[in-house]
């Protein structure tokens, strides 16, 4: 087997990799730029040189086999070890000035880094680009898909360098013409009388309403569902039903009120940089602007205890939570 495997090239490997974490010949071609009978007769070849069978192919897709979930492991640890080599020599040829990709969250992107960012390239007259990618899944730094991303799930890959920035507190929050038509909710069982809107993305899994009330209310009472956070924000300020937002949602300006239902969500706010990063003095220096901009004693709100939007509002001027949110309420 091991003989077979040195045979194998990289670049059937690498399709075969694409069509495995897609489940689709279709969907693999397209992301690679070739044509599907291409990635078909690659996989194939690829099958015969190593003697045994990679993939079921069914009606709905494919599925690995035995076999083929082993060569996907192994497959891809020589894949991290090709993405190092190729980070480490593209980052000995950058110059200084080169840019900084950096993949975030979409509501803490748009609502609350984006306005920091640009106070930052302003402030310290850097001349970087920064590539910011506004993703709602968790993307692989490993394999170069950003130099650091910020996330709300733990990263399990122990080569990456990992720290915990802060913490996200959801909350329920309606706007004022939702709690005037339909009166607002005094505990979580009355939410069997009202609308929601639910964010369910890669990192954010949902509500899980179907645990707390069953199926079929769930059902009934979830109206809208979005995967964008500035979707799922202009639905609960235009008045489509109670969503859970940030803590800090009444700071950014829009029409919304603080529904107190006696909980809140909290999430972990991650930070994952490839351990090549480190040598960067660009990337030390942002990392180090992260880190400042999710500091719980300058932003309390992302600290481990949750505070509550009045005691937000009561502990910030409003001339402070207009320079923090200035960017989303220039835009409201």
């Amino acid at each position: 087997m091991e003989h077979q495997w040195r045979n194998a090239d990289w670049n059937s490997i690498r399709i075969f990799l694409a069509v495995a974490r897609l489940n689709s010949f279709r969907k693999a071609s397209e992301e690679l730029g070739m044509s599907v009978n291409t990635a078909r007769r690659t996989i194939s070849r690829l099958e015969d040189q190593l003697g045994y069978l990679l993939l079921f192919r069914e009606a709905e897709g494919v599925r690995l086999t035995d076999e083929g979930r082993r060569v996907v492991l192994a497959a891809r640890d020589v894949e991290s070890s090709v993405s190092d080599m190729w980070r480490v020599a593209a980052m000995a040829e950058r110059e200084a000035n080169g840019p900084i990709r950096l993949a975030i969250t979409e509501g803490l992107g748009s609502f609350w880094l984006t306005p920091r960012i640009v106070d930052y390239m302003n402030e310290t007259g850097a001349q970087n680009r920064i590539e910011l990618q506004c993703a709602m899944r968790s993307v692989d730094v490993l394999r170069m898909e950003a130099d650091i991303s910020v996330q709300l799930e733990m990263p399990n890959r122990p080569e990456l360098k990992v720290k915990r920035l802060g913490y996200l507190h959801l909350l329920p929050f309606a706007s004022s013409s939702y709690l005037e038509q339909f009166g607002r909710p005094k505990s979580v069982a009355d939410m069997v009388n009202h609308r929601v809107v639910e964010q369910q993305t890669d990192q954010l899994r949902g509500y899980e309403l179907d645990k707390v009330f069953g199926p079929k209310i769930a059902e009934r009472i979830v109206r809208m569902k979005t995967n964008f956070s500035s979707a799922h924000y202009w639905a609960v300020a235009k008045g489509a039903g109670i969503g859970l937002m940030p803590n800090y949602a009444r700071a950014i300006g829009g029409d919304v009120e603080h529904v107190d239902l006696g909980f809140d969500f909290r999430v972990e706010i991650w930070l994952a940089t490839h351990p090549e990063i480190a040598k960067s003095a660009r990337h030390r220096n942002f990392i180090d602007f992260l880190t400042d901009s999710f500091d719980e004693r300058k932003f309390p709100w992302f600290g481990a205890d949750t505070m509550t939007p009045q005691e937000i509002e009561k502990q910030f001027s409003r001339e402070d939570l207009r320079s923090y949110f200035e960017g989303f309420t220039a835009r409201s």
